[in-house]
């Protein structure tokens, strides 16, 4: 019984392996749709940084994430009169999401989620090494092939996701900037 029930055992171990995960990869796919929010962000401000209303500055900042280390990721900063304004990237192993951006003023934070498209609410998977896969788990390639979108979250206990456009990233803007 001993080495049959062994072998049993590695047999299952094999067949229910961990996904391997390629951190570098996840750290590059979450810094490029960093990348694409601040060019969004950009274009929301563009008229206001055109007539000097405002103006735009990124700042370098060290992200340290478990397992993938310490990495480089740009802040940016957008000063509108005497009023700061921060979008301060957090991370991509975020629970629940793919990544996130803190919007910080005087008056409080949004934050901003990058999340598969079309979602309404948060959605979290668990999965149990060794214990059987059920059929609506995703497969690599199904998770490779989701389309990202930034949301805005509210605040919990009931987390809802918002459109990012022009009228909802103003309304953040201005719920960071009003004292």
């Amino acid at each position: 019984m001993g080495k049959r029930e062994f072998e049993r055992y590695l047999k299952q171990q094999s067949s229910t392996a961990e996904l391997e995960i390629d951190w570098d990869t996840q750290k590059d796919e979450w810094l490029n749709q960093l990348a694409q929010f601040y060019k969004q962000v950009e274009d929301f401000l563009q008229k206001y940084v055109t007539s000097g209303d405002i103006s735009l500055t990124y700042r370098e900042k060290t992200i340290s994430e478990d397992p993938i280390g310490s990495y480089p990721a740009k802040e940016m900063h957008i000063q509108i009169k005497s009023k700061k304004v921060v979008l301060d990237p957090i991370g991509t192993n975020i629970i629940g999401a793919k990544g996130r951006v803190d919007m910080k003023g005087s008056a409080g934070i949004v934050k901003f989620v990058l999340v598969p498209k079309g979602s309404a609410l948060p959605s979290v998977r668990i999965t149990i090494a060794g214990q059987p896969v059920l059929k609506e788990t995703q497969t690599k390639e199904e998770t490779d092939s989701i389309e990202w979108d930034w949301k805005i979250a509210t605040p919990p206990p009931r987390i809802k996701y918002i459109e990012v456009n022009g009228d909802s990233f103003f309304d953040s803007l201005m719920e960071v900037i009003n004292d």
